[in-house]
């Protein structure tokens, strides 16, 4: 999703929820987001969301997958967004199956009970209140209908030929940071929300609520966009101050990533992983309405 008042700026000037970055993210996991909607199985001719679409790189993807017959509504509160998503969409094959509207996520321009599938991919680290927002959407969904959440989790990404140790600083600094970063006038972020999707979608009356993660792992030699992908990735773990991390701790991380005679990523040994989640819940509108209001650290570990 992208946002109108929220552009997430590193230290270098790369906007991580800009369209250019969107794209350039969207591109270097080409791959596995292609896997990631055929695991789906989508059932040809569906109604489908697609919840925070930003500029519509998945929108293809979704349409290839319920075929010419399905329909597609993608929805995003930047405009900006979805004047580039029309835009990318002008001569596709897929044009007179899609529409894009400008909505909040728990304020879907579809009629309630219409949707056969409300997709959401990288939004929910940005929701300050998950379990409200993942009920709120169900309301759009068909007896029987699917919600699909897809997102990251930090927690999992390693990088070979990096110190251990500062590698554990950096991400610890980081998540420790968005607890914080609030209180400190900055809008809510969680990037390791995906392991706790699952608990999110049981505790927003879910049911039928199911995970699968994809490894993403990339070894030396590195594509172009993967290279960018994770520079700006290294950047960002370091972004607005890393007042919870020594100057020494920045500054070798990031020689680690922009050095351009001792870079890590240019090292025959260099490889990195990390893991993606996406979790599908079924929506039973017979069932109770009444939300189960937990402690989010006890959802995230169910």
């Amino acid at each position: 999703m992208a946002t109108n008042n929220s552009v997430y700026t590193n230290e270098c000037g790369l906007p991580l929820n800009a369209i250019e970055w969107l794209e350039t993210h969207h591109t270097s996991k080409a791959v596995e987001r292609r896997q990631m909607i055929c695991d789906l199985q989508l059932e040809a001719g569906s109604f489908v969301v697609d919840a925070g679409c930003g500029p519509g790189l998945w929108t293809p993807l979704l349409a290839e997958a319920i075929g010419p017959y399905g329909q597609i509504i993608g929805v995003d509160i930047s405009a900006e967004a979805l004047v580039t998503a029309q835009r990318r969409s002008y001569g596709k094959w897929y044009r007179k199956q899609v529409q894009y509207k400008c909505a909040a996520l728990e304020e879907l321009p579809v009629e309630a009970g219409s949707a056969d599938v409300v997709f959401s991919a990288n939004v929910s680290q940005y929701l300050p209140e998950p379990v409200e927002t993942f009920a709120a959407m169900g309301r759009y969904l068909s007896n029987g209908g699917r919600l699909v959440i897809k997102d990251i989790d930090f927690g999992t990404m390693r990088f070979q030929t990096i110190d251990t140790g500062l590698q554990a600083r950096v991400l610890q600094a980081r998540e420790d940071w968005e607890q914080l970063r609030v209180d400190e006038g900055l809008t809510f972020e969680d990037s390791w929300v995906g392991s706790k999707l699952a608990g999110y979608l049981r505790a927003a009356g879910y049911e039928d609520v199911q995970e699968k993660s994809y490894r993403i792992v990339r070894k030396y030699p590195l594509p172009k966009a993967f290279r960018c992908y994770l520079q700006g990735i290294a950047e960002w773990f370091v972004c607005e101050g890393a007042p919870l991390l020594t100057g020494e701790d920045i500054t070798n991380w990031l020689r680690c990533f922009l050095d351009e005679s001792h870079n890590v990523l240019d090292q025959e040994s260099f490889s990195s992983e990390e893991t993606e989640f996406i979790v599908t819940g079924v929506w039973n509108k017979h069932a109770p309405t009444t939300m189960r209001f937990f402690d989010l650290h006890a959802v995230a570990q169910a």
